[in-house]
């Protein structure tokens, strides 16, 4: 009995190596671009990433700094509106 089951699962890894195998060759034979044309593609893209994040976080402080306005400033500095929280609390 353990011999079948150690025989599917050989065969189960068999068939993962020679399609993982056969996936690989495909792609690069079927590939639009050239290497170098991919990496420089995905450096671009994740520079307007990078961009798009920072202008969101500067957004999300704009934010975070109206909304503490709008509380009174109960921020003790400004650009540190969670000061008053204690994240070393170990109840949390």
């Amino acid at each position: 009995m353990a011999n079948k089951e150690s025989e599917g699962s050989g065969s189960f890894f068999t068939g993962m190596v020679i399609g993982g195998i056969a996936g690989f060759v495909a792609g690069m034979i079927m590939a639009p671009k050239s290497g170098d044309e991919t990496r420089t593609l995905f450096s671009e893209r994740g520079q307007e990433f990078r961009d798009k994040a920072d202008d969101f976080i500067a957004a999300a402080r704009e934010r975070i700094f109206a909304a503490s306005d709008r509380n009174g400033g109960r921020s003790s500095r400004p650009g540190y509106p969670f000061d008053d929280l204690d994240l070393d609390d170990e109840d949390l």
